[in-house]
């Protein structure tokens, strides 16, 4: 009796790892000014704070060699997704913006989002993620 409710709870424990989905956002960054300076990926999973520093789920930052670079976020749970990314050309930790708030360094967002007066809304750039998924982002210049 001892040992059938040991072997119950183990797999029982087994069972509830694989409830919640992990899941790979794979994320394309192209369109880069080659070799200067860093990408900088934000990930938002919700629509409060979207844009906002502090707000992201993951920040990453890589290196740019060449004119493209790829990343993936590993292990998230089934849901809704946006992705944030700009080339950080001077290595100043920021994007730099002209006088009306333009950037004025590449950056771009998934699903391709073009802004036309303001930045979008998460809605318009989140992406379902309920497996595995690839992206690309084309940056947009200045």
């Amino acid at each position: 009796m001892k040992s059938n409710l040991i072997i119950i709870v183990i797999l029982l424990l087994i069972a509830g790892t694989n409830l919640s989905a992990q899941n790979n956002l794979s994320v394309a960054v192209t369109g880069l000014v080659p070799d200067k300076g860093n990408v900088i990926l934000g990930l938002y999973n919700r629509n409060i704070g979207f844009l906002d520093d502090g707000f992201e789920i993951a920040n990453v930052k890589v290196k740019v060699t060449g004119d493209s670079i790829a990343y993936t976020f590993k292990c998230l749970p089934d849901g809704e997704y946006a992705v944030a990314v700009y080339q950080d050309e001077n290595g100043n930790g920021k994007c730099d913006c002209n006088m009306i708030g333009f950037p004025t360094e590449g950056f771009g967002f998934s699903k391709n989002y073009r802004p036309k007066f303001s930045a979008p809304k998460f809605d318009e750039v989140k992406i379902a993620v309920s497996q595995s998924v690839k992206t690309t982002i084309a940056l947009i210049q200045k």
